[in-house]
């Protein structure tokens, strides 16, 4: 049985009840990705109570890609974060994923897709599923380097068992970080939530100010009707945590919590106290919060696009737990594929526009390198 569920509605989180997901599995996510513009939302189910693989996406339009806009192509694509299958009732070797997958292609090209592409999630390891899924026909393999397949590694995130108390957790803490959050502290960093987000202003100044700081594409900008329709459609499931220093807002940062798991979304902080450390003590002060809570992890993410780097060894500080970070992009359609790259490319040569990244997914849509985001590792495209 094939059933194909749009995020109207509570068929889809209904359909999902009881089965072992995140924040990013939920129709309240994909709405507010779909109002942001990312696509249309779907959950395809494929099975029944007993044994089932579940699939979010974004039906996205290749019309809106710049150079494609005569293109009737769509192509599916991934919601900001750590996605992708989830399944009951099977494990990775059953049989019953290859007949799944199968369903899953032909539903997808049933609505013109000629390329698919998610992020995996670190935690619930659902790369897993979908180690056996195959590009049908061969002829897509043509279109790929030697070195990359329908899975890609993209690096590693890392998170804080927070069912350690707070002796225990810090100890696993680097010691010039516990130092750092120490100083911080009797400098007078407090964090507190903020349940009725009367600081949303606040956070949005401090995010603009960090995604400037390091030079983030426009893309990641965030409103404050963004923060507004997050936390409507996230329903409880979002929370901002504020840092202040002599009653004033230094650091803010939205955390999701769902299924025992908290997820460090977006943070900002002020510059002018970057000796300080208000994020050190707000990561602190957010995994006391999440234990406080019965939460059993906080997950910080990984480096900048999923690379290992200053980011992710910043974030290594707080702990050695590391979580392998994939990602997956197949091609459903070989020549239509081939025939976008060519026409993007020969547009991108009549601008001039050169420099564009040759490891984006689908290749069609890589925008120009000098649009590289650095915000967290659930980033860009592939």
């Amino acid at each position: 049985m094939v059933e194909l569920l749009s995020a109207i509605g509570d068929s889809w989180d209904k359909r999902l009840d009881g089965v072992a997901r995140d924040v990013y599995h939920t129709a309240g996510y994909h709405r507010y990705s779909a109002t942001s513009g990312a696509g249309e939302p779907y959950l395809i189910v494929v099975g029944d109570s007993d044994r089932g693989l579940a699939w979010p996406y974004l039906l996205r339009r290749v019309a809106a890609v710049e150079g494609l806009e005569e293109s009737d192509a769509t192509d599916i694509g991934s919601v900001y974060g750590y996605p992708g299958p989830i399944a009951w009732g099977c494990g990775p070797e059953d049989p019953f994923l290859a007949a799944a997958w199968a369903e899953l292609r032909e539903t997808w090209r049933s609505q013109g897709a000629v390329a698919a592409f998610t992020r995996f999630h670190p935690l619930l390891r659902n790369v897993d599923l979908a180690r056996g899924f195959e590009e049908v026909p061969r002829a897509a393999r043509s279109l790929r380097r030697t070195d990359r397949g329908p899975i890609l590694a993209r690096g590693q995130t890392v998170s804080i068992d927070c069912t350690l108390d707070d002796e225990q957790a810090r100890a696993a803490y680097a010691r010039t970080l516990r130092q750092e959050i120490a100083q911080g502290r009797r400098a007078g960093l407090i964090t507190e939530a903020d349940e009725v987000f009367s600081e949303i202003s606040a956070f949005v100044r401090l995010y603009e100010a960090t995604m400037a700081r390091n030079r983030a594409a426009s893309s990641y900008a965030v409103s404050r009707d963004d923060v507004v329709r997050l936390r409507h459609e996230l329903d409880g499931n979002l929370h901002l945590l504020v840092t202040r220093l002599d009653g004033v807002v230094v650091g803010a940062g939205l955390f999701t919590e769902f299924d025992q798991v908290v997820q460090a979304h977006l943070v900002g902080t002020d510059d002018r106290q970057r000796r300080l450390s208000p994020l050190k003590v707000m990561l602190d002060d957010a995994r006391r919060w999440a234990r406080g809570r019965g939460n059993r992890i906080l997950h910080l993410g990984g480096g900048r696009g999923g690379r290992k780097d200053s980011l992710l060894a910043f974030k290594g500080r707080f702990s050695p737990r590391r979580h392998d970070f994939h990602a997956g992009h197949w091609i459903l359609d070989p020549a239509r594929y081939a025939e976008l790259v060519d026409r993007r490319s020969r547009y991108v040569a009549t601008r001039g526009l050169v420099r564009v990244d040759p490891n984006w997914l689908p290749a069609y849509r890589a925008p120009p390198l000098d649009a590289d985001p650095v915000v967290e590792v659930p980033s860009g495209g592939a």
